[in-house]
């Protein structure tokens, strides 16, 4: 095994901690375990583990009070500390399942069902942990920052996409904020590449005056011109969807009229990972690019729990149909583009 199948392991098994329920999450806590102590792994994982005191963590912890729900953990601002307690965190829960049902219980509380809790703590701290973990892996592995030579570099859609969002939620007359921005319309967006498109539109004056750790920004008034300018035109051809499955869609050329109400039914968006799960090899993706679309999923995954916010499922599927779309186009895709194994997931995301 390598390191970067460690880690697409590492993957599967919180892919599979995210669907487990009462019954069925101890087996993905203990391959998350057992792959973080794998020979690729073990050098990184005992290094970060020695880093974090776990019972010192526990107890800096606010139990709260006598409200269920009301205990907050206390993290540390260091990544190499907090990486370590989340493997201390895995590591207990795989040898002491009833350990990690408390756990969650206490600090992770969202309802009276265990399962809530499960999939809560799976979603505050596990995804985030597979994710800073193998970027984490990928720096100490090349023995520097691993990013592509463009990494630092905002492009002109995700600028876009930003100021649009700050128009949006501007709206109400309130100044927008960038932090509330990601938090809405980007959460598959990690702190590097918000940083990057929100230095970027200030730079260019687009948005001025920061205030507040939450950001709140003023919009030029060229960049306002913009906004509204993109809120008002169609681009291309809209097609407006119901439900997935079986249902009829509305073709609006460009320069027609039309509203487009797009909404996501949980079944669809169950049909659509099982989708992406079946064929996703066949795509070709290399790691960095399998890594993107397998946190689109998961963020997909997460919203399943309970009612699907719209926004984000939108920002979620609008980055895996890209990826998707890419590996098609590419000199490799023209197989798979001749198969319409991939229209539904291309269609219910069009917007």
């Amino acid at each position: 095994m390598t390191v970067k199948s460690a880690l697409r392991d590492l993957n599967n098994a919180v892919l599979d901690l995210q669907s487990a329920d009462y019954n069925t999450y101890e087996r993905p806590l203990e391959r998350l375990a057992q792959t973080l102590n794998g020979s690729d792994l073990a050098a990184i994982t005992s290094d970060l583990r020695a880093a974090a005191d776990f019972d010192a963590f526990l107890e800096r912890a606010n139990q709260g009070g006598s409200m269920m729900g009301s205990a907050r953990l206390n993290w540390p601002a260091s990544r190499k500390e907090e990486l370590g307690l989340v493997i201390h965190i895995i590591e207990r829960g795989a040898a002491a399942p009833d350990w990690f049902l408390n756990f969650s219980h206490t600090y992770y509380y969202s309802g009276s069902k265990f399962v809530a809790n499960i999939r809560k703590i799976t979603a505050a701290v596990i995804i985030p942990f597979n994710r800073d973990f193998a970027v984490y892996v990928e720096e100490h592995a090349h023995g520097e920052p691993f990013q592509d030579a463009k990494s630092d570099m905002a492009t002109e859609e995700d600028k876009k996409d930003l100021l649009q969002a700050l128009f949006q939620l501007g709206q109400g007359g309130k100044r927008p904020s960038i932090q509330d921005a990601a938090i809405k319309y980007f959460p598959e967006w990690n702190r590097d590449r918000l940083t990057n498109v929100a230095e970027a539109l200030f730079e260019e004056g687009s948005v001025l005056n920061p205030t507040g750790a939450m950001l709140y920004v003023d919009l030029s008034s060229s960049a306002r011109k913009r906004a509204e300018q993109s809120s008002r035109e169609p681009s291309g051809v809209i097609y407006n969807i119901g439900e997935m499955h079986n249902s009829p869609l509305q073709h609006i050329s460009s320069g027609g009229n039309g509203i487009q109400t797009t909404t996501y039914s949980s079944d669809d968006l169950r049909s659509i990972v099982a989708l992406y799960r079946q064929h996703v090899d066949e795509l070709g993706l290399d790691d960095a690019q399998r890594r993107k679309a397998d946190a689109q999923v998961a963020t997909i995954e997460a919203q399943l729990m309970d009612e699907p916010d719209p926004s984000i499922i939108k920002s979620a599927g609008k980055s895996l149909k890209t990826i998707v779309e890419g590996a098609i186009g590419g000199a490799a895709g023209t197989a798979i583009a001749a198969a319409p194994v991939w229209a539904p997931l291309i269609s219910i995301f069009g917007g």
